[in-house]
């Protein structure tokens, strides 16, 4: 009995420490047509949605009165058809920015609670991740659907974000993993996992009888060529990193399969070429709201409480005014 308890609370400890710390990523999304940008934000302390228009360079903020003031956004996300949808803890919703009504889609299990949401462009598809350790991502492309995605030894992703082409990227223990969702049909119905590997060991883990001093990715935006990251405490508030890489090539054999370079004399290589790689673009542990275009060539980010876009490699600040 002891035991049993010991695992439990083990466990319970485990999924607050990397579901509910990395609550930032997910939480900017392009509109389908790239010229606007939706940031999770606040007006006294009620939940909103903050909408900038990148053309006029104007800002709004868009009060989510359905929500109470207690709720919090945990993640946002657009689809190639300019649908919006959102996921607090117990529920995910379809977002209407023009009107900031939200519409409820499903409720959580009981036990359960909802994180971050992600689009897939290729598959078309939404995934949303939980802290259930036996379902720990569920899909879905209608909103009357949700399907099961099988993720075997590691219950925990966090933090998921898809390129174009569908290559998935996410944290997992503080390290940055890169693969793709796998489907399989039998009996006419579709199976779904995730295939993946540690691309970048960014971790900084240590045990010390203190408040944890543990870095790890916390946010995630994947361009053509680069990964935008944010390095942030695990455990605890302040210190953080912004920083980037070249965006790690998932190779393919002769049959179009994904490899996943099992020995150490192939992975290696691959942790040696992200460390050496990695470009630290400044301290702060506000940095993020990092997100990408649905065709790669636009990013966004907040560092120093600044907004800046970048636009096919060329950096530069957003001065926004108020709507």
């Amino acid at each position: 009995m002891a035991y049993n308890a010991l695992t439990t609370s083990a466990g319970a400890a485990l999924v607050l420490l990397i579901s509910g710390l990395y609550c930032g990523a997910g939480d900017a999304v392009f509109s389908s047509d790239g010229e606007r940008v939706y940031l999770i934000s606040d007006i006294d302390s009620k939940p909103a949605v903050e909408e900038i228009d990148l053309n006029k360079k104007t800002t709004r903020k868009i009060p989510l009165t359905q929500l109470e003031s207690s709720d919090s956004v945990h993640g946002i996300t657009c689809t190639g058809k300019n649908r919006f949808y959102c996921t607090t803890a117990k529920a995910v919703w379809s977002f209407e920015p023009q009107s900031g009504r939200l519409t409820k889609i499903r409720d959580a299990p009981n036990g359960v609670s909802f994180w971050q949401i992600a689009y897939d462009p290729k598959m078309q598809r939404v995934f949303v991740t939980t802290d259930d350790r036996e379902q720990p991502v569920f899909t879905f492309k209608d909103p009357a659907e949700s399907i099961s995605v099988r993720m075997r030894r590691h219950p925990y992703p966090s933090c998921l974000v898809f390129a174009g082409n569908g290559e998935l990227f996410f944290a997992a223990y503080g390290d940055l993993w890169c693969g793709e969702i796998q489907t399989e049909k039998v009996d006419e119905k579709d199976y779904f996992s995730i295939a993946a590997y540690r691309c970048a060991p960014l971790a900084t883990l240590e045990t010390q009888n203190t408040t944890p001093a543990e870095i790890g990715v916390a946010d995630i935006g994947v361009s053509r060529d680069t990964v935008y990251l944010q390095l942030s405490r695990m455990g605890g508030s302040g210190d953080g990193w912004f920083a980037r890489l070249p965006r790690p090539t998932v190779k393919r054999d002769t049959e179009g399969e994904m490899e996943m370079f099992y020995q150490p004399k192939e992975r290696l290589p691959i942790y040696l070429k992200a460390l050496q790689s990695l470009e630290i673009l400044g301290e702060d542990s506000h940095a993020g709201s990092i997100c990408v275009s649905l065709d790669g060539t636009r990013v966004h980010y907040v560092l120093h409480d600044k907004h800046w876009s970048v636009t096919n490699g060329k950096t530069e600040e957003l001065h926004l005014r108020e709507r």
